[in-house]
């Protein structure tokens, strides 16, 4: 039974320069099909939707696409609802040039509004304050950076949705379409969600970005003795190593090697090792015909079982759902 809300839900999208234009109209498409079902249902429509910006002029998004807004952030209107898109470009630039758009979101933090935001979005919301002391995800290349900006946030990466209640979290890009869902289903209900997954071909059980995920094989970290003990361990990865073998050759203790390899690449040489097989694996996956037994034996795993368990360990899928999620052949 459709939930039956005795006002329309005031939807704010917020839009900046750069801001990732599918965001946006995304989002307004698929809460735009909930209110005609909902309208077919109860007879009205539930979100009224508006675009705001730091002024009404016309904003150009990454793509180019120029939207104009309906608000702006002097609007004295109260929002149930507001959706921050991600963008594409420089963090740091962009938080800097947004600054009185985020300071109109803490003004906001307090009152009775849900604030939502998506990929990279989510660093608009932290930034201002609405993530302090709470859960939140963002893409998984940016991981990282969010951390080290907002350590008073709790990251939960592998998390395609996180909900705190007032503030709702989506990860990377198309997770967007997610967070509607998430959204329609809370105001109105699953019925009404799973048809607009249905016509949107949205995968609504999408739980984790996990799979998606590509390992950072960063050599950037200044310490020359680590970047060449990872590029032997990227050229022997389908031999068996030991972790005596890799002290050698940097002529250290294997205590001290691991200390500086997990303070230069944040991972220990067996996890790093594993993860550039499965790495490796993926790609294989993705693109050659081989089998799955082949691809173990590829990637220097000799038990097919223990493979299988890094796999689904690293990516949260099994090789072979791995393959058919993926794989162009």
């Amino acid at each position: 039974m459709v939930k039956k809300m005795t006002r329309q839900i005031n939807v704010g999208i917020v839009i900046y320069r750069n801001c990732t234009s599918s965001m946006v109209t995304g989002f307004w498409d698929i809460l735009t099909l909930a209110n005609q079902l909902y309208l077919q249902q109860l007879g009205k429509p539930l979100f009224h939707l508006e675009l705001v910006a730091e002024t009404k002029l016309p904003i150009n998004s990454f793509s180019g696409l120029t939207f104009t807004p309906h608000k702006s952030i002097r609007t004295k209107k109260q929002f149930d609802l507001l959706y921050v898109p991600g963008f594409i470009g420089d963090t740091d630039g962009v938080l800097t040039l947004e600054q009185k758009t985020i300071q109109w979101i803490t003004a906001i933090v307090p009152k009775k509004t849900i604030l939502t935001a998506a990929c990279n979005g989510n660093f608009l919301l932290a930034a201002s304050g609405a993530l302090k002391n709470k859960m939140a995800t963002t893409h998984w290349s940016l991981v990282q950076k969010f951390k080290q900006d907002y350590k008073n946030t709790k990251l939960q990466p592998e998390k395609i949705i996180v909900d705190n209640g007032d503030v709702i979290s989506a990860a990377g890009v198309t997770s967007y379409f997610n967070l509607a869902l998430h959204l329609i289903q809370r105001f109105t209900n699953t019925e009404i969600a799973l048809a607009c997954a249905k016509i949107f071909l949205v995968d609504a059980g999408r739980k984790i970005q996990t799979p998606y995920q590509i390992f950072q094989f960063s050599k950037g970290h200044g310490d020359a003795l680590i970047v060449k003990t990872q590029e032997w361990l990227e050229d022997n990865y389908r031999n068996k190593i030991s972790l005596n073998e890799l002290s050698a050759l940097g002529n250290m203790s294997t205590k001290t090697l691991i200390r500086r390899f997990k303070k230069a690449t944040g991972e220990t040489p067996q996890i790093y090792l594993q993860k550039f097989r499965i790495e490796t694996a993926k790609r294989l996956l993705e693109s050659k015909d081989m089998t799955f037994n082949e691809v173990t034996w590829e990637v220097g795993y000799s038990d097919v079982s223990s493979f299988h368990k890094a796999f689904k360990t690293e990516t949260g899928l099994t090789p072979i759902d791995y393959r058919n999620k993926f794989s162009f052949v």
